[in-house]
């Protein structure tokens, strides 16, 4: 990943549209009669971000990670409120670069592993500078 451009969250205070929410099921494959009435409407905010005052978002530039499904220009929404736990993605600050790892608890012992499978996980050792910034909830990207 050549590199990743924080954004910050800011609330709308009120001060934003609510988009249609069809709750109909959408097919795959046949495709299935259209009934026009809108179910409901969403705001994509309440949607992607469940802690606002402790999330943010991060611009993914490059595409080192697109066989993980993570492609350039692709936005992740990183929750700071929420402790990463086995498995889950967080957003790393590494010798003064971010980074996205997978967190793994391994016994008593935390890691930081890459996805490229021919680097070594990173112990979470007191003499490593590093932080790790928040946990990655959703990732958008574009079709």
């Amino acid at each position: 990943m050549e590199a990743i451009e924080i954004i910050g969250y800011q609330t709308a205070e009120g001060n934003y549209t609510k988009l249609p929410l069809f709750t109909m099921s959408v097919a795959a494959g046949i495709p299935v009669p259209v009934d026009n009435d809108i179910d409901k409407e969403i705001d994509l905010n309440e949607f992607l971000v469940e802690h606002p005052a402790a999330t943010f978002f991060a611009k993914v530039n490059g595409d080192s990670l697109s066989d993980y499904g993570i492609r350039n220009g692709d936005i992740l929404v990183v929750d700071t409120a929420i402790e990463p736990s086995d498995g889950k993605m967080v957003l790393v600050a590494q010798n003064k670069e971010l980074s996205i790892k997978i967190y793994r608890i391994v016994g008593s012992d935390v890691y930081l592993e890459s996805y490229k499978q021919h680097f070594l996980p990173l112990t979470i050792e007191p003499y490593i500078e590093f932080q790790i910034l928040g946990t990655i909830t959703k990732i958008i990207h574009s079709l």
